[in-house]
Parts: C-alpha cells; sequence; structure tokens
C-alpha cells in the first residue's frame, strides 16, 4: 500500500470513529424556561435529559443546543443533565448542573446547617397533656386514639409517612455513626475511610439495571426508548447508584464484622384481612407473609410477579404469598380480575395469574380466552362465570378493603403488614423482594 493510500484510510476509518461528546457549559436564561448547553460534537439531532427526564429541543446550531426545562419552578438543588447522539459511551456526556433559586454556595450551606427551623421543639410524646377540661386532661395519646379510631386511613397514612421519613434519617445516622467508629479505629477522617474503602466496593450496574431503571420511569420517559435514554441511565448509574450501593455494602460489612447495629423502630402495620376470594401460595404458617394488590393490566406488577417463583424457591416454607385483586385500569382490568377469580374457582389461578401477565396488549375477550387456553382451563365453564357476573361484587370488595389500608395502585405490597416501601429503581424485583424479607426474618429472629 502506498502512503498515500496509508494516509486516505487512517483518514476513512478516524472519520467513522465516534466523535466524544463535551459539554463545556450549561447556563439557565433569566426567565426560568430554557437551558443552554455548549460544547463540542452534539451532532445533528441531540438528546438532551436532566435527571433522566427527556426535555424538548428548542434550538440546535453548531456547538450550542438551547433546551426547554421548568427551572423556575424546581426545587433548589443539583441536578444531572446527560446529552447523547447516540447509544455508545463516546457519543454522551453528563455534568452535574445547580438549579432553582438557591446557589450552589447556598445549596452547601443549607446542608451544613441541618436544621431549617432551629428552635424547633421535637414532637410531643403520647402521655403529653393537649388539652384541659375542668379537672381532666387530654393527652396526645388519647387525640391520636380517637384520630385513628375515627378517620383510621388517614391516621395510618400520616403514620407510615412520619415513619418513612425517620427511617431515612436514622439509616443515615447509622451509616455515619459506623464510619465514625471506623475511622477512629484506624487513626484516619471519616473522608480518608470513604475515599479508600467505597471504590474497592463499587461494581459496574449490569444492563438488567438500566432496564429495571428504564422501566421504573414509566410516563417519565415522555416515550423515548430505551436506547435514546441508556446514556443517561448509565451515567445516573455510575454517578449516584453505584456508589450508594458500595456504601450500603460496606455498611452492611462493617455491621457483621465490626460493630453490631440493629434498626429498632417500628414500622406502621396492620392486621390483613384472609378473605375467601385471595388466592394463596406457601404455607399458612409461613414466618414472612407477602400480600400483593396487583392489576392484571399493570405492566409493573407483571414486572414484580415474575419475581415470586425465584422467591419461593430461595426462601421455601418461610415464605407466604396472598394475591388480592385491585383492579384500577378501566374495565379490562375489571374483566380480568373476574376472569382470575372464574379461574380460582376451578382451582387453576396462579396457572391462569401468570398466562395472563405473559399476554401482550389490552386484556380483551380475546386475551382472557387465550389465558384460559394457556392455563389449561375449561373455557366454557370459564366463559360463562364471567357472563353470569358471579365475582362481580368481590372485585368491588377488594378495592374497599385496599382503601382501608391505605394502599391506591396497583402494584403495592404488605410484608407481614408493614407496606413495603417503593423500591429503588435501579433495584431488580427479585433483589427488591429478597431485602424484604431478610430485614423481616431478621427482626423476628430478635424477638422472644
Amino acid at each position: 500500500m502506498s502512503v498515500t493510500a496509508a494516509i486516505a484510510l487512517t483518514a476513512l476509518l478516524s472519520a467513522q470513529q465516534p466523535k466524544p461528546v463535551v459539554v463545556t457549559s450549561v447556563v439557565p436564561d433569566p426567565a426560568g424556561q430554557t437551558l443552554t448547553i455548549t460544547g463540542e460534537n452534539f451532532g445533528f439531532l441531540p438528546f438532551v435529559t436532566l435527571n433522566l427526564i427527556p426535555l424538548t429541543i428548542d434550538a440546535v446550531g453548531g456547538n450550542r443546543v438551547v433546551a426547554a426545562a421548568p427551572i423556575a419552578l424546581m426545587p433548589a438543588g443539583t441536578y444531572l443533565l446527560t446529552l447523547s447522539y447516540g447509544p455508545a459511551r463516546e457519543e454522551s456526556a453528563s455534568t452535574p448542573v445547580v438549579l432553582g433559586e438557591g446557589s450552589a454556595a447556598g445549596t452547601e450551606t443549607l446542608a451544613k446547617s441541618g436544621n431549617a427551623s432551629p428552635g424547633m421543639a421535637p414532637l410531643p410524646s403520647s402521655d403529653r397533656p393537649a388539652a384541659k377540661v375542668g379537672d381532666r386532661v387530654i393527652t396526645i395519646g388519647e387525640v391520636d386514639r380517637e384520630w385513628q379510631r375515627s378517620d383510621p386511613a388517614s391516621y395510618l397514612a400520616a403514620s407510615r409517612d412520619l415513619y418513612d421519613k425517620r427511617r431515612r434519617v436514622l439509616d443515615t445516622l447509622v451509616s455515619d455513626e459506623l464510619f465514625a467508629r471506623e475511622a477512629a479505629s484506624r487513626g484516619m477522617t471519616v473522608d480518608a475511610l470513604l475515599a479508600e474503602e467505597i471504590p474497592k466496593r463499587r461494581i459496574a450496574m449490569p444492563d438488567s439495571a438500566v432496564i429495571s431503571l428504564y422501566q421504573s420511569l414509566g410516563d417519565r420517559t415522555r416515550g423515548a426508548s430505551l436506547d435514546q435514554l441508556r446514556p443517561a441511565l448509565r451515567a445516573w448509574l455510575e454517578r449516584f447508584t453505584e456508589r450508594e450501593i458500595a456504601k450500603m455494602n460496606y455498611v452492611e460489612e462493617l455491621i457483621k464484622v465490626s460493630t453490631r447495629a440493629e434498626v429498632l423502630l417500628e414500622a406502621p402495620r396492620v392486621d390483613v384481612e384472609h378473605a375467601a376470594q385471595d388466592a394463596t401460595v406457601g404455607p399458612e404458617r409461613a414466618l414472612v407473609e407477602i400480600v400483593a394488590f396487583g392489576d392484571f393490566q399493570s405492566a409493573s406488577y407483571a414486572r414484580f410477579a415474575q419475581a415470586f417463583g425465584k422467591i419461593r424457591e430461595t426462601f421455601g416454607d418461610r415464605v407466604r404469598f396472598r394475591f388480592k385483586n385491585l383492579p384500577t385500569l378501566g374495565p379490562d382490568s375489571t374483566a380480568a380480575a373476574e376472569a382470575a377469580q372464574c379461574a380460582k374457582a376451578q382451582g387453576k389461578f396462579w396457572p391462569y395469574h401468570d398466562a395472563l401477565l405473559q399476554q401482550v396488549g389490552p386484556l380483551n375477550a380475546s386475551r382472557l380466552r387465550q389465558a384460559a387456553t394457556d392455563a389449561g382451563l375449561d373455557r366454557e365453564t370459564l366463559g360463562a362465570c364471567v357472563d353470569r357476573g358471579d365475582f362481580r361484587g368481590v372485585t368491588r370488595q377488594a378495592g374497599d378493603e385496599a382503601s382501608r389500608y391505605g394502599i391506591r395502585s396497583s402494584p403495592s405490597f404488605l410484608v407481614n403488614g408493614r407496606l413495603a416501601p417503593d423500591p429503588p429503581p435501579f433495584l431488580p424485583p427479585f433483589d427488591y423482594f429478597k431485602r424484604l424479607i431478610e430485614e423481616e426474618l431478621s427482626k423476628l429472629s430478635r424477638q422472644p
């Protein structure tokens, strides 16, 4: 090959290589409606996200992109902006952006102050007086008991909200105390300890985590495909999730080998009714009962239900699943719930449950019949049961029951009466259930 030909070939190959995206600045406009992004190699049709939410592109020109964003309505904080023109790593770039009314310095000051309302009194205990009538003292405890009696749903919601906020703060305090003790024992600062130990425990998230995070976004994807969002999803996992998981693993390791720690804060629990229409799998005396409120039309419920089998294989007789219908997505959801109860009458609820979740598209009459065939049901018997409306009232009762537990949407799960928290978006369903079950088993092991 001649020198000229070699040079030409090198130039051709170089031209075919992806050009790395570079973001040099992100500037919000004074009106708080757009972001102006400058840099290099943005491509003809760049795709921009802010905290994983796709933004509408107002203008593209050379090394400048203007994207619409409701900055004026956003709380002050640091957001992650990602710009990409393709799925390859070189075809995207991410950068943190401080937005909102506060500045970076203002955000840091607020974080260090640790208390937005200095001098605020702690929440009163239940034996503190709330009112006095003559010689009778009405305590906070009496107020709460009457609130629970007269409006149990709002009392339960408030109790759960208070627990969730306390638990988040408690988890941080426990982690900080463990890190401080370990750092002191090694004669170093906490920052130095984390800088040394966290990178050792960072593990690149698999593509399944990218997919789980995408699925968890739901309508927030604004119609963007997985491939379009993949660079932003990957950047989010690398910047935030991998570090947080590494810290969680380090905390668990310290608890096992260094300092004992256990969470004693009690979550609000409800006594779950065991109704005749419930479908169950697992022994009656299982240590952990997971009550699933499901809608067969819900893609999110279908994703979690795929983990039920693996959970039962892993934990065996220690776990029992109880299914309660919660059709909230229209007439097709209600029809599917009634058909599932008819399948239960034939003793084949779970095969029909699984067959319904494998159907693609709206669960119309044709797909209900196809699921019956796939589950080995008598289609004529099932059809007659549905046509007669044998279980029409049952599905309404199920919705009323869910409301009593403060549950409004599918999927929702009660674990031994405790409403399971929303899963981290990166966590696959099996790992989500595994953590909940292990926490419950650990709690039970400490009881006399």
